[in-house]
């Protein structure tokens, strides 16, 4: 073997015993070769033209590339998990390769997707910023584009702290001359009571200042998140599916929750926090300084200190704040996935197996919490005796300074009081580095959700589609949820108007893919998908939706009566027209036997009722539509026999006037379809009426054959 035969390379890292090894994988145009440095792995080779398929086959901690041969996979090379996503590729370019098409090995040198390139920090979905490169500037910018509409309310907040710090700088004044005029010296008893008079006055102001500031800050906090929750949830629903393949309902939640409330006190924290803290600072600096410059410079003594313990806490703890973020959402998907099939659990008697799941969630987030915790009680009580040291300094300097008549007592009680407040906003301030953290890594969770692009993109023009026939045509169509994992491949056929399709296969062929395609819930990578002529990607999601109605293998109904359930997908239809659609669905009849009919209000996913129940609802749903395409994917899989052969009939009627697409593995169901096409592993296998296929022997014969034997197996235990 040459060097410059060889197509394509990789390496795994262990061999097949689970040792740690170094084993290259090798691909020329006619052989794949396994060769290991050393260890007890030989060397072997295989002609390409005999290998019939491969595989990932998945064990705890690691995985196995296999190799069909002879109609059985057998494992070749083994490698951890964190070699999956190189090997996940690989075979997609060495079936190319066997195929005789162009292969890539940039592909297997591409970083993964959902890892940073520069630090390996885990990302939240591809092409997503991380969260630990990201510099605090860019995300506080972002915040303050989305406060933009809030500025006024911000800048009157603005002026009245600043007002607010000038009476807070007037007490210690007053206390100097209280001292030095009235109580030492006698000289002006006469201002007593105005003195105590203008502390008052100005205590009350800066009261009522505090009290207006926050209230209108608590306003504008409680705008800014309901602003940013309706800009959350509308980003969401333009998002594909694919988002939601990815990320959990439990993850998402925690976006509208805990990350959506760290911007209701932002306002609070920013304004009578950081900007109060900071301008009460500078205020009390000057009078500082105006009373005795030299003992103002031992007031600064402990800053370099408290510098260099805010740099260390950003570039050591700050990042541990997105450790206790990803394990509140582990918990919380968890959670959701645990409660949402509590029926399953208990049914199968796992409670203490998920209990003991729950608890090693729960202990990740209590040990990264534990972690945080425990460094800012660290962290906190030290800048605060960094912060003491200066007032000892100055008790110590100034007190000398009094007893040497260079300074008066009433200046001296007034510079210790302006030290009380001149350090109090300075711990504040290393205080406010927690809420920053907490508050800049649930901003960056936010903007990540509202910067991902849909990866179905809209088309810059607008179509609209009045009325349809109906015409469907995929050309070449290749698509895959992993681009290089095609599930269909080079899918090619046209639905003519009015038309009734079944859609048969396999499960995984690409049956539900390729009705998934069609609703533009993905989008195509190759080819192209037409309706009238026209490609789908030229059209608006909405608008194309309008026109075709959809009833999903498994029912879905919202919280809420059995009426708003079927008016869904058109709220201003008629009750008639409602009755109508429920007659044909074979449902109006146990609709009426529920407590409060049409009224009645179901309970969570249509809790009270049963699947068949459930699915003829929502095949009334899709009828009320009245789409011009009509698509059943495994819509009639969950009703009983009787009510399936009573929901054929009365929908036979409707698909005269529409095109209609029926995924099904009830065969019998598809005898008097106008056209069958067959799905078998991503590709087109058969086309025909049932007539057709069934004297072509082939694909579909098969199956026919296998269900007809089930179902006369099912018979014999009746006799």
């Amino acid at each position: 073997m040459e060097t410059d035969e060889i197509k394509i390379e990789v390496e795994a890292d262990l061999d097949l015993f689970g040792n740690p090894a170094k084993i290259k994988v090798l691909a020329t145009s006619e052989k794949l070769y396994i060769i290991p440095e050393k260890g007890f792995q030989e060397r072997i080779s295989f002609d390409l033209n005999r290998i019939e398929g491969f595989n990932i086959r998945q064990v705890v901690g690691s995985a196995f590339l296999q190799i069909k041969l002879n109609g059985n996979f057998i494992d070749v090379v083994r490698f951890t998990n964190s070699h999956r996503y190189i090997f996940s590729r690989f075979i997609i370019q060495l079936q190319n390769l066997k195929e005789g098409l162009p292969v890539s090995e940039e592909i297997l040198k591409q970083p993964h997707p959902l890892l940073c390139e520069k630090c390996g920090f885990p990302l939240q979905s591809e092409n997503s910023k991380c969260p630990n490169c990201l510099k605090q500037g860019a995300i506080l910018s972002r915040v303050f584009e989305l406060l933009s509409e809030h500025m006024k309310w911000i800048f009157i907040i603005f002026f009245l702290m600043i007002i607010g710090v000038g009476l807070s700088l007037v007490p210690p004044r007053i206390t100097k001359i209280l001292v030095d005029e009235v109580l030492t010296t006698k000289r002006h008893v006469e201002w007593l009571p105005y003195l105590v008079i203008i502390l008052v006055t100005a205590e009350f102001l800066r009261a009522q200042i505090n009290m207006l500031v926050g209230t209108i800050s608590a306003s504008v906090g409680t705008l800014i998140t309901n602003s940013l929750r309706k800009k959350l949830f509308k980003k969401l629903e333009e998002l594909s599916l694919n988002y939601y393949d990815v990320n959990s309902v439990g993850t998402i939640m925690t976006r509208f929750s805990s990350d959506v409330e760290a911007f209701h006190g932002f306002v609070t924290q920013a304004g009578q926090g950081f900007l109060l803290n900071l301008f009460t600072i500078i205020g009390i600096g000057i009078m500082l300084f105006s009373i005795n410059y030299l003992l103002a410079f031992y007031v600064l003594i402990p800053i370099p200190f408290v510098v260099f313990g805010t740099i260390f806490f950003w570039r050591n703890i700050y990042p541990k704040y997105f450790m206790v973020w990803d394990s509140q959402a582990k918990l919380s998907t968890f959670l959701n996935n645990v409660l949402s099939g509590i029926k399953t659990v208990k049914a199968f008697a796992q409670e203490e197996k998920e209990f003991k799941r729950f608890e090693s969630y729960a202990d990740s987030l209590k040990e990264t919490v534990r972690t945080v915790n425990i460094n800012i009680s660290i962290f906190n009580p030290l800048m605060s005796f960094f912060f003491g040291l200066g007032g000892l300094i100055v008790w110590y300097i100034g007190g000398k300074n009094v007893l040497a008549g260079k300074l008066t007592l009433g200046e001296l009680m007034a510079f210790l009081g302006y030290i009380g407040m001149f350090y109090a906003p300075l711990t504040n301030l290393t205080l406010l580095s927690t809420w920053f953290s907490n508050f800049t890594s649930a901003s960056h969770r936010i903007f990540e959700v509202l910067d991902t692009e849909p990866q179905v993109r809209e088309p810059v023009k607008i179509i609209k589609l009045d009325k349809i026939k109906g015409a469907i045509e995929f050309k070449n169509v290749t698509f895959g949820y992993d681009p290089y994992q095609p599930i269909l491949k080079d899918v090619s056929f046209k639905i003519e108007p009015g038309e009734v399709v079944g859609i048969v296969g396999k499960s995984g062929s690409g049956k539900t893919t390729i009705i998934n395609l069609l609703c533009k819930f993905y989008e195509v990578q190759k080819g192209q998908i037409l309706i009238d002529g026209i490609d789908i990607k030229e059209i608006p999601s909405s608008e194309l939706r309008k026109h075709i109605g959809l009833v999903l293998q498994e029912p879905f109904l919202f919280r809420g009566t059995v009426l708003e359930n079927i008016l869904y997908g058109k709220p201003d239809a008629t009750l008639e027209e409602v009755i109508y659609a429920a007659k044909i669905a074979n449902a109006h009849d146990f609709i009426m036997k529920l407590p409060n009919g049409y009224d009645t209000l179901l309970g969570e996913r249509g809790a009270g009722l049963s699947g068949g129940e459930k699915q003829r609802i929502t095949i009334a749903r899709a009828i009320l539509c009245n789409p011009a395409i009509l698509i059943l994917d495994e819509a009639t899989s969950s009703v009983d026999t009787e009510s399936e052969k009573k929901i054929q009939d009365a929908l036979s009627s409707l698909w005269k006037n529409r095109t209609t697409i029926i995924v099904a593995h009830r065969l019998s169901t598809l005898k008097d379809a106008d056209k069958i096409i067959v799905v078998d592993n991503g590709r087109i296998a058969e086309i025909g009426t049932h007539t057709q296929l069934m004297e072509k022997k082939g694909i579909y014969h098969n199956l026919i054959v296998m269900q007809t034997q089930l179902a006369s197996i099912d018979e014999s235990l009746i006799k």
